[in-house]
C-alpha cells in the first residue's frame, strides 16, 4: 500500500476529530486554522473539507468558516432508517439462504448481551461498553450479506450519526426499555421474520427518540 496523500492524512484527521468530539457540532472552524492544527497548506485541507461536506459532516461557507454540522432529527431519522433497512435486508437474506450460521450468530450474541447484562447488574451502567456491542452487533450482521457496499454504508452511516458519542438510550429512564428491545431483537434472529421485524422496528422507534 502506498503513501497516504496529504488530502487523505487531513481527511483522516479531520474526520476523526468531528466523530470523536475534539471538533464539536455545530462549531465553525476555517482552512486557516485546520492547516496549522495539521501543519499543511490550504490546499490539502480544501480538498478534504470538500470531502467531508459532500458526505454531510460539514459546510463550506466561504465568508463564515466553515461549519461543523448539528444533527437534525430529520437528519438521524433518515440515517437510522438506512441502517435498519440494511439490518431488515440483512436478516431476511440470511434467514432464506444461511439460516445455520444466523442461528448461530443469534446464540452467540445473546449469550454476550446477558453477560454484558449480568456484570452492569442489569443495568446500563458501562454504557460504552453496550454502545460497541450494538455496532458490533449490527456490523456483523449487515456483514453476512458479503456486499463491500452495504458495509461501507453502514460505516459511514453510523460515523455521521457519531454513534459511539450518543449514549442516552443507556441512561435513566430509557436504559432499562433498550436493554429489553436489544434482548429482544437479538433473540427475534432465531425465532423467524416477522418476530425480527417486530423487534427492529421497536428497536429503531427507541433510537430515534433517544438520538441526541
Amino acid at each position: 500500500m502506498g503513501k497516504p496523500t496529504l488530502r487523505q492524512l487531513a481527511y483522516d484527521n479531520i474526520h476523526s476529530w468531528i466523530v470523536n468530539g475534539e471538533l464539536p457540532r455545530g462549531s465553525v472552524t476555517s482552512e486557516i486554522e485546520l492547516g496549522k492544527r495539521l501543519d499543511m497548506s490550504r490546499t490539502p485541507i480544501r480538498a478534504a473539507l470538500q470531502q467531508l461536506e459532500l458526505e454531510g459532516y460539514v459546510r463550506i461557507a466561504s465568508k463564515h468558516g466553515i461549519l461543523i454540522l448539528d444533527s437534525s432529527s430529520e437528519r438521524v431519522g433518515d440515517l437510522l432508517e438506512m441502517i435498519a433497512s440494511m439490518i431488515l435486508f440483512a436478516g431476511i437474506l440470511s434467514w432464506h439462504t444461511r439460516q445455520e450460521e444466523l442461528l448461530l450468530f443469534s446464540r452467540s450474541q445473546s449469550e454476550r448481551l446477558a453477560v454484558l447484562l449480568r456484570e452492569n447488574d442489569g443495568d446500563a451502567g458501562n454504557r460504552q461498553a453496550f454502545i460497541d456491542f450494538e455496532y458490533g452487533l449490527l456490523r456483523d450482521l449487515i456483514a453476512m450479506c458479503h456486499n463491500k457496499e452495504m458495509d461501507k454504508s453502514y460505516q459511514t452511516a453510523s460515523s455521521r450519526l457519531l454513534w459511539h458519542l450518543n449514549d442516552r438510550r443507556w441512561t435513566a429512564p430509557y436504559n432499562g426499555t433498550t436493554s429489553e428491545q436489544l434482548t429482544r431483537f437479538v433473540q427475534s434472529l432465531a425465532l423467524g421474520m416477522e418476530a425480527f421485524r417486530e423487534a427492529l422496528f421497536a428497536y429503531l422507534h427507541t433510537l430515534k427518540r433517544t438520538w441526541s
